[in-house]
C-alpha cells in the first residue's frame, strides 16, 4: 500500500496498515529550497519544488499544494500584507471600504494567482500523484467573509444578519468554484479550510457556516470527489456540527481532545487528522519529543479513520530534524536514538530564561487598562489576526488610557508567557491580566463593555 492509497483509505474510513501522515505544508516548505514565502506563493516553479521536496525528506503519504487563505480574498479585491516567513494577511477589507458586493470583479479561474495555484496542484499530481495524496485548499465561506468585511462581519451576524448571510451566500459560491477548479487540476483531495468558525458559539455556527459550507462539500462528494473540513483554534464546541456538514473528514488543532474526537468520528463515520502542537513539540521540541507525542497520538487515533498531521500549517522555522524524525517513525517505525544535539523544550525554556528572553509583566495603573492578546501569529493565523483587529477598532477610542501587545507563541518567550498566564487556548485576549475572551472573537461593542468596565 503506497501513500496515496492509505490516505484515501482512511479517508474513506477503511482500515489501513499504518496511520498515515500528512504533514500540512505550508510556508515551511520554501525553507527546503532556500526560498521564501511571497516567493513560493507567487511562483509555481519554487512551489512544485518546495513541496516535492518536502513529500521525499519527511516521508509524506499526502501532501497541501499551496496552503495561502488569502488569495481568494485578493482575487476580489483585498489588499494583502506579505512577510517573508508567513503566509500574506489580509490588511484592506474590500467590503469595509464603501464597496458592495456588486461591485466586486468578477471571480474566474484566471483571477489573481489562482492560475499559479491550478498550475502547481497540476504539476504536483504529476509528478507524486501516482503515491502521495495530493490535498488542494481554498478559503472556507465564514473565513472569506471575514476576510471581505474584516471584524465588523462578527457585529454584522448581530446586528445586520440579512446582510451577514447574502454575503456567506457570495462567497459559498466562491468556494463552490474553487473546489469545482481544482478537482480539474487532479487534486485527489479538496480540503475546505474554514479557520474563523471556531471563534463563534455552536448557535451560530449552525446559522451563519453549516448553510454555506454544507453545499460546498456536497459538490464536490456529488462529483465522487473527497472533501475534508479544518477549523483551526479551540473548535471543541463545533466538531460535532462540523462532522454533520458530512465531509469525508475533519482536521483540527491541538486544542481539540484527539480522544474526544475519535468517539465521535466513529459514530458519524468521518476521517479526522491532527493534532501535532506547532510550537511546544514540532518548532521547540527535539526529535525524540516529537515522537513521543506521535505515538501518543497514533496510539489513539488508531488504524480506522485517522490520519496524523500537525495541528495547522507548519511554521517557516520548524527544524527539518524534528519532521524528519516524525515522518521516519510513521512510515517505519524508527526511532531517533536520542537527543545528542538537540534542545529539549524544557532546557530551551530554561534558557530563554537565563537569558532574559521572556515577556515583561505590564503593571497596570490605575485608570488604564492593558490588554495580552495570546496567539501563534496574526500574520499568519485569521482567528489570531481578527482578535487583534478587534482591539485595533477600539484603540483610538481610549488613547493612551489603554496600552496593548500581541504575545506570540512561536517563541520560546511566548511559551513562557503562556505558562505563566496558565492561557491553554490560542486566541486568548486578557485585560488587565485576567482572561476575558478566551478563543472568542470580541465584537467592538462587548470589547468596550469589558474595557470600560475596568476603567470604572
Amino acid at each position: 500500500m503506497n501513500g496515496k492509497e492509505r490516505v484515501l483509505k482512511a479517508l474513506r474510513f477503511e482500515e489501513v496498515d499504518r496511520v498515515p501522515w500528512v504533514p500540512f505544508t505550508g510556508v515551511h516548505v520554501a525553507k527546503l529550497v532556500n526560498s521564501d514565502a511571497p516567493s513560493l506563493l507567487t511562483r509555481a516553479d519554487v512551489l512544485v519544488e518546495a513541496v516535492a521536496a518536502a513529500a521525499e525528506r519527511y516521508h509524506a503519504d499526502g501532501v497541501c499544494s499551496a496552503f495561502d487563505l488569502q488569495a481568494e480574498a485578493e482575487a476580489l479585491g483585498c489588499t494583502l500584507h506579505w512577510p517573508k516567513n508567513n503566509p500574506p494577511a489580509v490588511t484592506g477589507h474590500i467590503l469595509a471600504e464603501g464597496k458592495a458586493l456588486a461591485d466586486l470583479p468578477e471571480f474566474t479561474r484566471e483571477s489573481g494567482r489562482l492560475p499559479i495555484f491550478f498550475e502547481a496542484t497540476r504539476k504536483l499530481v504529476e509528478r507524486l500523484g501516482d503515491r502521495v495524496a495530493v490535498f488542494a485548499l481554498c478559503c472556507g465561506p465564514f473565513t472569506l467573509a471575514l476576510h471581505l468585511r474584516g471584524s465588523t462581519f462578527i457585529m454584522d451576524m448581530i446586528k445586520k444578519p440579512d446582510e451577514a448571510h447574502a454575503v456567506l451566500k457570495y462567497c459559498a459560491e466562491i468556494s463552490r468554484r474553487m473546489g469545482e477548479w481544482y478537482m480539474e487540476t487532479g487534486a485527489h483531495i479538496i480540503a475546505v479550510v474554514d479557520p474563523m468558525t471556531s471563534q463563534i458559539s455552536p448557535k451560530h455556527f449552525e446559522t451563519f457556516v453549516t448553510p454555506y459550507v454544507k453545499p460546498v462539500i456536497d459538490e464536490v462528494r456529488g462529483r465522487n470527489g473527497i472533501v475534508t473540513l479544518f477549523c483551526c483554534g479551540n473548535a471543541t464546541k463545533n466538531i460535532e456540527l462540523m462532522m454533520k456538514c458530512s465531509p469525508n473528514a475533519i482536521a483540527f488543532d491541538e486544542q481539540v481532545d484527539l480522544a474526544f474526537v475519535r468517539d465521535l468520528a466513529h459514530q458519524y463515520k468521518v476521517c479526522f487528522e491532527g493534532n501535532i502542537p506547532l510550537t511546544t513539540t514540532l518548532l521547540f521540541g527535539s526529535p525524540k519529543e516529537c515522537v513521543e507525542d506521535v505515538k501518543k497520538r497514533i496510539a489513539i487515533g488508531g488504524k480506522q479513520g485517522y490520519i496524523l498531521s500537525p495541528g495547522c500549517d507548519l511554521p517557516y522555522d520548524t527544524p527539518f530534524y524534528n519532521l524528519e524524525a516524525v515522518g521516519l517513525y510513521a512510515a517505519t517505525g524508527e526511532e531517533p536514538s536520542d537527543t545528542a544535539g538537540f534542545l529539549s523544550l524544557e532546557d530551551a525554556l530554561s534558557q530563554a530564561e537565563e537569558s532574559g528572553e521572556v515577556f515583561e509583566d505590564v503593571v497596570v495603573e490605575p485608570g488604564r487598562v492593558f490588554i495580552e492578546i495570546v496567539t501563534l501569529d496574526s500574520e499568519g493565523c485569521a482567528p489570531c489576526q481578527y482578535m487583534c483587529e478587534a482591539v485595533r477598532s477600539v484603540e483610538e477610542r481610549y488613547g493612551d488610557k489603554l496600552r496593548w501587545r500581541e504575545s506570540l507563541i512561536k517563541s520560546v518567550a511566548g511559551i513562557k508567557r503562556t505558562q505563566a498566564l496558565g492561557v491553554s487556548t490560542l486566541p486568548t485576549l486578557l485585560i488587565n491580566n485576567e482572561v476575558v475572551f478566551d478563543n472568542i472573537t470580541p465584537t467592538s461593542e462587548e470589547l468596550i463593555k469589558e474595557i470600560d468596565k475596568r476603567l470604572g
